[in-house]
């Protein structure tokens, strides 16, 4: 008594979609169905509910497209300048952390590094490796490592200290290693494309023995020729 009189129906809700309106032929008795179900080339690719727009929130959107149209055809124009060459071209690479004047100039002092400026900069600092010396400037004044000119010596002035070798380490010595190997490496090949492919001597040489052969056995074959028809004639006479 209490329930629908088909099990599952509601009503016919879950059996009515707006696209079988569209199809039916008496689509025109719906309430609704030239915006619901539109039907027609003049609606398609159209707003039907502008009427329903908010106008202060659609002109923000056609002004935000505006915008981005504007910025696209001014990133288009440099390019083209700069491809023309009528415009200086622009770096695409990151700058990093920027060094003002004072913070440059602190870091140029003697003894400043970058840990003194702060920790943002530690990248700017300079790396010591192997073979490091600083050179002497005039500018710079030690008071402790600097003799004075009383002090020292006339001898140790004129003494010019000899031009001493630098000592070898194991990445030269294994690069002089690896030379002499290919250099070996070369020699053999050479050897064996030697023994392979014999000189011109030895080919010419090669040939006079073929020749002087075929000659004495064309000799030969004349010879017992000639010993053969004069055997014949003995025969028949």
């Amino acid at each position: 008594m209490y329930h629908p009189t088909r099990g599952g129906v509601r009503g016919g809700r879950d059996q009515f979609t707006w696209e079988d309106v569209k199809v039916d032929k008496h689509r025109e008795n719906y309430l609704g169905h030239s915006i619901k179900a539109p039907v027609g080339r003049w609606q398609k690719g159209k707003d039907l509910f502008w009427y329903t727009r908010d106008k202060k929130s659609q002109n923000a959107e056609m002004e935000a497209a505006k915008e981005e149209i504007k910025r696209i055809k001014e990133e288009e124009e440099q390019a083209m300048r700069e491809a023309l060459g009528l415009a200086p071209k622009r770096s695409n690479h990151p700058q990093g952390n920027r060094l003002d004047k004072h913070e440059f100039s602190e870091l140029v002092k003697r003894g400043s590094t970058a840990e003194d400026l702060g920790a943002g900069h530690a990248e700017a600092a300079r790396v010591q490796g192997l073979g490091f010396a600083r050179e002497p400037r005039p500018w710079e004044e030690s008071g402790s490592s600097k003799l004075s000119l009383s002090d020292t010596p006339a001898e140790v002035e004129n003494v010019s200290m000899p031009n001493q070798p630098a000592p070898k380490t194991e990445d030269d010595s294994e690069d002089e290693s690896r030379r002499k190997r290919r250099r070996e490496e070369r020699k053999e090949e050479k050897r064996e494309k030697c023994e392979k492919h014999p000189s011109r001597e030895d080919r010419k040489q090669e040939k006079r023995e073929k020749h002087e052969k075929r000659h004495s056995r064309d000799s030969d074959d004349r010879k017992r020729h000639k010993k053969d028809k004069e055997r014949r004639r003995h025969d028949s006479d």
